[in-house]
């Protein structure tokens, strides 16, 4: 009897949990997006939510987010399969309020399945980070052996990441949320 009072006791918890995460969860409203630049063996400049410049330079292996003048390299980005050749990269900006932010998304393709995803910004004290990776998704139960087809979309101004298998059928669907208690973004598994 005492196995099951802890289980329920657990459960209980467990709940309470999801559910002040789902409260959470409508914490971040998406205000614009811009349309998805590909970056190949180029150079694509971009400015973050204090109007400091930044760009992104890819030499078709990996790509990296640099300052403007390109002093500073900030955070690099590769394929998550080790396979670093035919990689494409694209960026696009997406703008939200509560917080106020400019985050920008990296998706890393290779012949159209998704190898590759990245949230990110420039976080509190002017440090960029990663918010939200593709380990970030296998957290959720997202298989990070398989080959997806991820589309991130706009639906009721919240951000939501959808995998499709080879075959086009969709396997795993998450939103991405504003923690406002931790200061930090969060998934929330449909």
């Amino acid at each position: 009897m005492n196995r099951l009072a802890k289980f329920l006791a657990c459960a209980l918890l467990a709940s309470s949990v999801v559910a002040g995460s789902a409260a959470s969860a409508s914490a971040m409203n998406i205000t614009g997006v811009s349309q998805a630049m590909t970056i190949a063996n180029k150079t694509v400049t971009a400015s973050d939510e204090n109007g400091q410049k930044i760009k992104f330079v890819s030499d078709g292996k990996v790509l990296r987010l640099m300052s403007a003048d390109g002093t500073k390299d900030f955070l690099s980005f590769s394929s998550f399969d080790g396979i670093y050749s035919g990689v494409d990269y694209s960026v696009r900006a997406v703008e939200t309020a509560d917080p106020a932010m400019r985050i920008f998304e990296i998706a890393a393709t290779r012949e159209g399945k998704n190898c590759g995803y990245w949230l990110v910004g420039n976080h509190i004290g002017g440090a960029w980070t990663t918010y939200v990776s593709w380990n970030s998704f296998a957290n959720l139960g997202f298989r990070t052996d398989r080959w997806h087809e991820l589309k991130a979309t706009i639906e009721n101004q919240q951000l939501i990441i959808t995998s499709y298998t080879a075959r086009g059928n969709m396997d795993w669907r998450a939103q991405v949320f504003w923690n406002a208690q931790d200061g930090w973004f969060g998934l929330k598994r449909f």
